[in-house]
């Protein structure tokens, strides 16, 4: 089987006009490479490993943007092309093979250590630290390895806010690392949600892989449509648009004095998901960004 590899090249103030392209089309998982993050790696050489070669040849205010499709959607990203020209954005299509999009990308992914306590480790790799907590993650074809600013700022998030016995609520779960953290964190347990097949499957073989599958719940369902109880801490690393969403439905099923944690907001839609949040009685507690990501965490007011 061969899948399709969609390569965007512009200029880094173009990055909104792109990202709100491919969300228009529910492309939500991307590898995004600017001279900043460059900037970022000549001052950590550690991190070097897990980086796509690629980023050592963009130039200062280029932007390169690579996202990868099934080869039953090449007609779909022709016309996803033809779109972006229009707008004078330039992309090229490659086709690649199964092996490569599933194996060649693990030699840039090697553990990597966040906040204080978590450290990603991929399963086919080895790590020794016993001061840290180690979570394992294959994440096959879903979203969320750790490396990406806006898995990142999550797990510092869940780091500072989850306490012992903690109910979470991960919605829109990808592999499953963020409900993961949580338990190793101390949540008591973890209901995880996924609107797509691969994320589900991911997340059941990761929980099964940290050894945590029996204090999570997964479900294959719409955001909290499908969701019953209420939790102390919600997470989601979506997009703006879909966290703003369902903020309306937050406090059906929040623990008074709950939290929302909510990050794959770009930064120019920080206000976008305050201005939802405070609407809905809720107050900002923290916001925070990183390489033109953020994380907006929020609590209802008068608790």
């Amino acid at each position: 089987m061969k899948y399709v590899e969609l390569i965007i090249k512009t200029e880094d103030n173009l990055r909104e006009k792109v990202v709100n392209i491919l969300y228009d089309h529910d492309i939500y998982t991307f590898e995004e490479n600017t001279a900043t993050i460059v900037d970022e790696l000549n001052q950590d050489e550690k991190n070097w490993d897990f980086i796509d070669d690629d980023a050592f040849f963009v130039e200062e205010g280029e932007l390169l943007i690579k996202c990868y499709f099934a080869e039953d959607d090449l007609i779909d990203v022709e016309k996803l092309k033809s779109e972006l020209e229009k707008v004078d954005i330039d992309s090229t299509i490659n086709i690649t093979s199964d092996e490569d999009w599933a194996n060649n990308w693990k030699k840039y992914y090697h553990p990597i250590e966040v906040g204080e306590k978590i450290t990603i480790k991929p399963s086919w790799e080895e790590y020794d630290n016993d001061s840290r907590i180690v979570v394992e993650i294959d994440p096959g074809m879903a979203f969320g390895t750790g490396t990406h600013e806006t898995t990142y700022l999550c797990i510092e998030a869940l780091e500072e806010h989850v306490k012992d016995e903690d109910v979470v609520f991960d919605i829109g779960c990808g592999s499953g690392i963020l409900g993961i953290a949580a338990l190793k964190l101390g949540a008591k347990n973890v209901l995880a949600v996924d609107i797509d097949a691969k994320c589900i499957e991911a997340t059941y073989n990761n929980a099964k892989l940290n050894n945590t599958l029996d204090k999570m719940t997964i479900y294959k369902g719409n955001l909290l449509d499908v969701v019953e109880g209420r939790a102390n801490v919600i997470v989601s690393n979506i997009i703006a648009e879909i966290i703003v969403e369902m903020i309306g439905d937050l406090k059906k099923h929040l623990n008074r004095g709950g939290l929302f944690i909510s990050s794959g907001i770009i930064v120019e839609k920080i206000d976008m998901v305050k201005n939802a949040l405070e609407k809905e009685g809720f107050e900002i507690l923290e916001v925070k960004e990183k390489n033109g990501w953020a994380l907006v965490v929020g609590r209802e007011k008068n608790v």
